[in-house]
């Protein structure tokens, strides 16, 4: 699939974000929305057995169930990330899409490595918690990060406006350079600036097959969704790999803590040289390496309090 037109990367370098309207057809929604359901079957069975909950809600629809889950059992739980799912080879075909490396390539160039993270964020519905401030990914990677270019894929599996949980970004903002930032009682980085003086928050609503694109220096956040059911979506981050340029020492500082960040290097996906590219065994042991590590720290995704930005 070509890349990005010059327009898209003016608008991106300008912003530092881009929505690429349509950029996935709904099949593509629909293999992540099956294998999110299917974790969702599991975590109602396990709830269901352990006489916690009174019914499985299977007849609940992909944007209601787990809200009604969440509603009847109220207590912490968390539903894994998709990167321990990459057994699938059609999950792994998804992280190749060429939809998402044609534009990643316009952005990063030729040679394309996935960290490893693959997050799959439900915002539950009316929860005052499910806020997530106004933050640099570069604040949670690590101050070297800063100078690396890495790209966000974010991808809405229901369509999102400022009811339900859009992202909001200050437009311009990657240009500011990495603001000072502490993680709050929650985990979550607060910035230490009111960034949102400085710039101009604007909401992002985007359609079912819509991909955005965001620098690691942008400011975004979201609000909590006031709608009775859960906005879904997930999200990829892709950067040049190691070895595809001479790298400044700062540069070298940054790819070992990002990598240190993810427990893993990230993988080559794409490349001019098709050798060099990862083929489904190796991501799976990508995969299994970069699970491991990230265990420790965080097992999925915090259900209850609403940690899905």
């Amino acid at each position: 699939m070509p890349g990005l037109s010059q327009s898209d990367l003016d608008s991106y370098r300008h912003q530092g974000c881009l929505v690429l309207r349509e950029g996935l057809q709904q099949e593509d929604l629909l293999l992540l929305r099956g294998l999110i359901s299917t974790l969702i079957e599991e975590h109602a069975q396990k709830l269901y057995r352990a006489g916690k909950m009174s019914s499985l809600h299977e007849t609940e629809s992909f944007e209601r169930r787990l809200a009604v889950i969440n509603e009847e059992v109220k207590f912490r739980s968390r539903l894994e990330d998709l990167t321990r799912r990459l057994d699938s080879p059609e999950l792994f075909n998804f992280v190749r899409h060429p939809a998402i490396l044609g534009s990643i390539s316009s952005l990063l160039g030729p040679e394309v490595a996935w960290t490893g993270s693959f997050v799959t964020r439900p915002k539950l519905p009316q929860n005052a918690s499910a806020i997530f401030p106004w933050h640099q990914d570069s604040q949670y990677y690590g101050e070297p990060t800063q100078h690396l270019h890495v790209v966000s894929v974010w991808i809405p599996l229901v369509d999102v406006d400022e009811n339900n949980g859009c992202l909001y970004v200050l437009p311009g903002s990657h240009r500011w350079g990495l603001l000072e930032g502490n993680r709050g009682a929650d985990n979550l980085m607060i910035t230490t600036e009111e960034v949102d003086k400085r710039g101009k928050p604007t909401a992002l609503p985007m359609s079912q097959g819509d991909i955005l694109f965001f620098s690691n220096l942008i400011f975004h956040s979201s609000k909590p969704n006031t709608t009775d059911k859960v906005r879904w979506s997930v999200d990829l981050r892709y950067v040049a790999p190691s070895l595809a340029a001479a790298l400044t020492e700062q540069q070298k500082q940054g790819y070992d803590t990002l990598s240190t960040h993810y427990g893993v290097a990230p993988i080559t996906v794409r490349s001019r040289r098709p050798e060099n590219v990862a083929d489904l065994a190796q991501l799976q042991a990508f995969a299994s390496r970069y699970s491991a590590q990230k265990a420790s720290l965080r097992k999925g995704v915090d259900l209850k309090s609403g940690q899905a930005r």
